[in-house]
């Protein structure tokens, strides 16, 4: 056990460069799916015990996959998200990322937001943000926000995010590319 009075280590504070690297492969996400995408990598653990739950229990659609789930004791980000098995499924294969996604948004949260905003700006300075039959982007000021075109709908974006914002940046170490939301090329899809 920890010694009496012992404190956890502080939080080392990210620059908003790696901020940036490590929102790229969500940041042009609708902001229905990043919010729970944040929230849900506050608990890495339960998001790999959900993965390995949703692989195990595919035949479970719609309003039987939410019935099965909610006797689960996780999150409800984190239960939210076994409606989206190739998010979920890259979260656990690319752990170390979504830790540091968690820790990020635990402790910056406003940062890490900004984040996702600059990654959007520069995905629409290099033509590859713009709204779709899928999506609608709207530019309120400096801020843009993506939704489903249809709220029934949520679809998932797939690009490739050390390309599709224009001049590259660094991959995130030992990223693993989830077949499902892994696009080959600048283009979202």
């Amino acid at each position: 056990p920890p010694a009496q009075g012992a404190q956890a280590p502080p939080h080392a504070q990210q620059t908003p460069e790696q901020l940036q690297r490590v929102v790229a492969p969500i940041a042009l996400y609708p902001d229905s799916l990043v919010a729970q995408v944040l929230a849900a990598s506050t608990f890495p653990e339960q998001v790999v015990e959900a993965n390995r739950w949703v692989q195990a229990n595919p035949d479970l659609k719609g309003d039987a996959l939410g019935q099965a789930v909610d006797k689960q004791p996780w999150d409800p980000s984190v239960k939210a998200l076994t409606a989206f098995p190739s998010v979920l499924g890259n979260m656990d294969k690319n752990l170390s990322w979504t830790s540091s996604l968690g820790d990020a948004y635990y402790n910056q949260q406003q940062d890490v937001m900004d984040a996702i905003q600059v990654m959007r700006q520069k995905a629409e300075q290099a033509g590859n943000l713009k709204s779709t039959p899928q999506q609608v982007v709207t530019t309120q000021g400096s801020e843009i926000s993506v939704a489903p075109a249809s709220p029934e709908v949520v679809y998932v974006p797939a690009y490739d995010p050390w390309v599709v914002y224009g001049p590259s940046i660094d991959p995130w170490p030992y990223w693993y590319p989830y077949p499902g939301i892994w696009y080959d090329g600048p283009y979202l899809s």
